[in-house]
């Protein structure tokens, strides 16, 4: 399988004006009308509801000009449930890749990103996971639903840092991610995105064309473990973000 390109740290040339603008409302036409068909799909099919959203999330990126590709470490072969961690979160530009690349799955998202117009409300209905992270209570309750959707063999995906880098070096992470994933026996799937901040660099509105590459770090098994074992697979999990960041910037 293809290695994942030392060169993804290059940022692409500013696009004009006119053309992001037209770029932004045929993207903002898009996501309505595939809103509609989503909200209209999801109460006969769950199924046909995330094929109606990886619709929407291909003729976004082909309106931007965005191409993504994956590379699995694991040649494919990780045993259910999974529970596919984020390492590093980047922006909005990198909403649609996990849908395209990964097998159907629930999102652990927070109120703020369900709560944004279209987007957000789409994300409830393909049947995401809303916490409140300020609400511990609440936040504690979504992980246990999450948790309970695993031990019955749906995949599930979650980010492990608190909040979004705002300058790239890796946040601290959460110990959440790795409680759920022990609790329900489910296998870790790693995954560290690649060019986020070139297609859509900090304060910027204007994507850039470019490519969005997911890669699928060594999985780790919970089998047989207890909360007791958290501190180490945190610890690797964040061995693999560094060495996975410093890849892309070497």
């Amino acid at each position: 399988m293809s290695q994942i390109p030392l060169a993804v740290n290059t940022f692409p040339t500013r696009p004009r004006l006119a053309p992001s603008l037209v770029r932004w409302i045929a993207c903002g036409l898009n996501a309505l009308l595939h809103f509609v068909a989503l909200a209209g799909a999801r109460p006969f099919s769950r199924s046909l509801a995330w094929r109606v959203y990886q619709s929407w999330g291909r003729t976004a990126y082909r309106i931007f000009g965005i191409e993504v590709s994956v590379q699995d470490d694991n040649g494919g072969r990780t045993e259910a449930p999974r529970l596919y961690v984020w390492l590093n979160q980047s922006n909005l530009a990198e909403a649609f890749a996990f849908p395209l690349l990964l097998p159907r799955h629930a999102t652990v998202i927070n109120l703020e990103y369900a709560a944004m117009p279209l987007l957000g409300w789409a994300r409830t209905l393909i049947g995401d996971l809303v916490i409140v992270r300020q609400w511990k209570s609440q936040a504690k309750r979504g992980i246990g639903r999450a948790a309970r959707r695993l031990a019955d063999g749906e995949d599930c995906m979650i980010s492990i840092e608190g909040v979004r880098s705002a300058d790239g070096p890796l946040r601290p992470f959460k110990k959440g991610p790795v409680l759920l994933a022990i609790q329900s026996g489910a296998t870790i799937v790693p995954m560290y995105l690649y060019g986020g901040r070139e297609v859509l660099p900090r304060g910027e509105w204007r994507i850039r064309p470019g490519r969005l590459q997911l890669r699928l770090l060594e999985a780790l098994t919970t089998q047989g473990l207890s909360h007791d074992d958290r501190n180490a697979i945190l610890d690797r999990l964040r061995r693999l973000a560094e060495e996975a960041r410093s890849s892309a910037i070497a």
